[in-house]
């Protein structure tokens, strides 16, 4: 069965709309494992040493930029959680006017709650190849109500 253009573009519409929430859910990993980072060298415990690193900063400037960088990033964190929330948000409202029930729980399992697609398959009791085969009908339908 070949796709009309509509339908591969509702759901390239679809894709990029949902990769998004991906892409800003991984940075916020990035940016709070970095954030760990610096509370590390905060703590002392990752401090510099100066036997082995040339630093023209006295410890006391080092750590205020590190409080600085610590700062910034907690804001950066904090702006880009609400980012998601609104875009999971208008997503799952748009799940909810989908009609179709599997088309609904791959869009939510995979995308929206970031399951494998094995997972998505095992939870919907069904095989992944079908999951995948629900996929493209799920993309279309999402992209249809964007």
């Amino acid at each position: 069965m070949t796709q009309t253009k509509e339908q591969t573009e509702n759901q390239d519409k679809a894709e990029r709309y949902l990769s998004r929430i991906n892409l800003v859910e991984r940075e916020i990993r990035g940016k709070r494992l970095e954030l760990e980072a610096l509370r590390y060298k905060a703590s002392g415990a990752g401090a510099i040493r100066y036997d082995r690193d040339r630093v023209q900063t006295s410890p006391q400037d080092y750590m205020t930029m590190v409080i600085e960088d610590v700062l910034e990033l907690e804001k950066q964190i904090k702006e880009d959680e609400e980012s998601i929330e609104d875009i999971k948000g208008e997503a799952y409202r748009i799940v909810r006017q989908m009609q179709d029930r599997d088309n609904r729980a791959l869009i939510e399992w995979f995308y929206l709650n970031g399951l494998s697609m094995t997972e998505t398959a095992e939870f919907m009791k069904m095989s992944e190849r079908n999951a995948y085969y629900i996929q493209d009908k799920a993309l279309e339908e999402f992209g249809a109500l964007l």
